[in-house]
């Protein structure tokens, strides 16, 4: 009888251990991407985001300028998703992006810098 009550309950705690592995903490980012450019960078975006572990979706809007992302917040967070997008060379959010992968982005995928506009000269203050 006890050998019963003990494979019960043994069977009861494996049961309980195998029900909350099962459960995840679905969440919704949206993340900008001020930026991407093209369908290349798009792509490079929506990689890196869905490579991070726990990402069940990660889609790019080029006009919107953000990528959508689906995960789960019990394997990883919104930190770690912007840091997948800044070391693929992309601003993300507030995050500016990773130098060296930003120079290693093709030519079609660099932000041109445009040359500063000329401030006016300060108007001479009277003595």
């Amino acid at each position: 009888m006890k050998g019963i009550v003990n494979l019960v309950g043994l069977l009861g705690v494996l049961a309980l251990t195998v029900w909350s592995c099962g459960k995840t903490e679905a969440a919704t980012a949206e993340i900008r991407i001020e930026t991407a450019l093209c369908e290349m960078c798009g792509k490079t975006i929506q990689t890196a985001a869905a490579e991070v572990a726990g990402v069940t979706e990660a889609s790019v809007d080029l006009e919107k300028k953000i990528v959508l992302v689906k995960y789960d917040g019990s394997r990883t967070n919104l930190a770690t998703i912007e840091d997948a997008v800044v070391m693929a060379g992309y601003m993300a959010n507030d995050k500016p992006a990773d130098s060296m992968a930003y120079a290693a982005r093709p030519a079609c995928c660099k932000v041109e810098q445009t040359e500063q506009e000329e401030q006016p000269e300060p108007e001479a203050i009277p003595e």
